[in-house]
């Protein structure tokens, strides 16, 4: 008998501020090492793709989920494994080999107020960056899907 690895479900959550720059999230804990991130986290049992963006939102970054505007929502999914020190301390432990990604495009004013220990203190630290700079600053593992959702939502193309 041959079981297909089990990958977690996941939303990844890209805000712009709407001139062309992303919110890069460094983690607090270091199971990727100091590596550049979206808001993102597992999907509820029953719960919608966007309303777990913005559970997500709220939750990481403190964001009162009225100040979050959803832009689009990417259809395609991309799956990553974690790795093996990550797999030994996760959560999950024989549940998911890693996660199954989707991504969602929302907005939100520059100034808007954040509390990153809101609930779980996800990150250390949140900036307005380059998409290029999150591409670069990304875990390699992440970094095909979050090409893919830069080029689907446009922001690829943006001058800086």
């Amino acid at each position: 008998m041959n079981i297909e690895p089990q990958y977690r479900p996941n939303v990844a959550l890209m805000l712009t501020d709407g001139h062309g720059r992303v919110l890069c999230c460094v983690r607090a804990d270091a199971s990727y090492g100091e590596s550049l991130q979206t808001v993102q986290g597992g999907i509820d049992d029953g719960e919608s793709l966007i309303d777990a963006a913005i559970r997500e939102a709220s939750e990481e970054l403190g964001i009162d989920p009225a100040l979050v505007n959803i832009l689009g929502v990417m259809e395609e999914k991309y799956r990553y494994r974690w790795n093996e020190e990550y797999l030994a301390t996760s959560n999950f432990p024989g549940s998911f080999v890693g996660q199954e990604q989707q991504f969602v495009f929302g907005q939100i004013e520059p100034g808007t107020p954040m509390k990153l220990d809101a609930h779980h203190q996800e990150f250390d630290r949140v900036f307005w960056g380059s998409p290029q700079m999150l591409i670069e600053g990304c875990w390699e593992r992440k970094r095909p899907g979050i090409i893919a959702a830069l080029e689907h939502f446009g922001l690829l193309d943006v001058q800086f």
